[in-house]
């Protein structure tokens, strides 16, 4: 081959290099540009009046998601920031709690495998502000994250955290600084989660109302996790850690607090509880009304305080067969009247039989 001939060679490897390149760059601008009208489109169909609009475009950034890892984080936030749009849901627009219901599956279908080529987890996700009226986290992992329900309310219906786990997460409901969250007349259901190390959960501040519900039932805490309550007011709710219809939680390393908290009416179950190496913190509280029942718990190892405990009115209950005074500081409990057998608990859960309750009547 002659010089001219080689050199002739090589120009046109280069030309056909060049363009191939162009032709890529052509195609992925194209691919650009469609991804980005797409997401235009989804995001613009969330603010239609029509609800199947709304829900086709939920559809559509999910997809996109999938598709997308470029803007995947972005329509976390996106649909995160339609679940703080105000909601009544007493008077619900028509098919507007089937588009956030679907917005809270979307989000947790997303949580499911941290491994997942096109998983969420370890995005920070904001629903501060959001009223609930149900829907599923079920099945998510929440890690290496920080996920904010700060000043959220929860009115109606029951959302559920069933099966979650929680790892090297900030879950705030209320931090002391944040707005707490308000659970009405709603029910908030974390049954089997686990709370593994690094997961902190607070609900500092946190009111719950007559006809709220939250339950940790057959849920484990593990060592290096915290839940807390401080300083939360109990008016007639129920939080629950086992008992009546759950399996009771296992506190095996994990810590709870509920210093300072408010027990002005209703119910803190510990019922079947396993205490196995946990600090259960409720120094400090003022129980003014409502029962504390620890029927059925197993007391192994670590600690359950109730130093500088006020103890106005309600009761505090233990079952015949348990061992409360291995963990319990200080034991006795400095009630106001001594402790006694009784027919029947505060509020509406029957007594097991020979359960042992510490009733507090003000004034004795």
């Amino acid at each position: 081959m002659t010089a001219a001939g080689l050199l002739a060679g090589v120009f046109a490897i280069v030309y056909s290099y060049r363009k191939q390149k162009i032709e890529e760059a052509n195609s992925y601008r194209a691919d650009a540009d469609s991804l980005g009208a797409r997401y235009q489109e989804a995001a613009e169909q969330l603010g239609n009046e029509s609800a199947s609009v709304r829900l086709a475009g939920i559809y559509a950034l999910s997809r996109l998601a999938d598709e997308d890892s470029a803007q995947r984080e972005t329509i976390s936030k996106l649909l995160c920031g339609y679940l703080r749009i105000p909601y009544d849901p007493s008077d619900p627009k028509s098919g507007e709690r089937e588009v956030r219901h679907t917005a809270i599956k979307v989000i947790a279908d997303h949580l499911q495998d941290p491994d997942a080529h096109n998983s969420w987890c370890g995005y920070d996700l904001d629903f501060s502000g959001a009223v609930f009226d149900g829907g599923a986290f079920t099945g998510s992992h929440f890690v290496n994250s920080r996920i904010d329900f700060s000043g959220c309310r929860f009115m109606g219906g029951t959302t559920l955290f069933h099966q979650t786990t929680f790892q090297e997460v900030e879950v705030d409901f209320g931090d002391g600084e944040s707005a707490p969250a308000v659970f009405g007349d709603g029910h908030v259901q974390f049954i089997g989660a686990t709370f593994a190390a690094g997961a902190h959960v607070t609900l500092i501040f946190c009111r719950f109302m007559p006809g709220s519900s939250l339950d940790f039932g057959n849920a484990a805490f593990l060592a290096g996790s915290l839940l807390s309550f401080s300083a939360c007011d109990l008016d007639g709710g129920f939080i629950g850690f086992g008992g009546p219809v759950w399996l009771g939680a296992r506190f095996q390393g994990g810590n709870v607090h509920f210093a300072g908290a408010r027990l002005n009416s209703g119910i803190v179950s510990f019922m079947g509880a396993e205490f196995q190496g946990s600090h259960v913190d409720l120094n400090d509280i003022t129980l003014a009304g409502a029962s504390v029942l620890f029927d059925d718990a197993s007391f192994e190892s670590g600690s359950v305080t109730f130093k500088n405990a006020r103890f106005n009115r309600g009761e505090v209950s233990f079952g015949a067969d348990s061992s409360p005074e291995t963990l319990l500081k200080p034991w006795p409990l400095p009630l106001p009247r001594r402790m006694r057998v009784a027919r029947k608990l505060y509020g509406r859960l029957p007594a097991p039989i020979g359960s042992r309750v510490a009733r507090v009547v003000r004034g004795s």
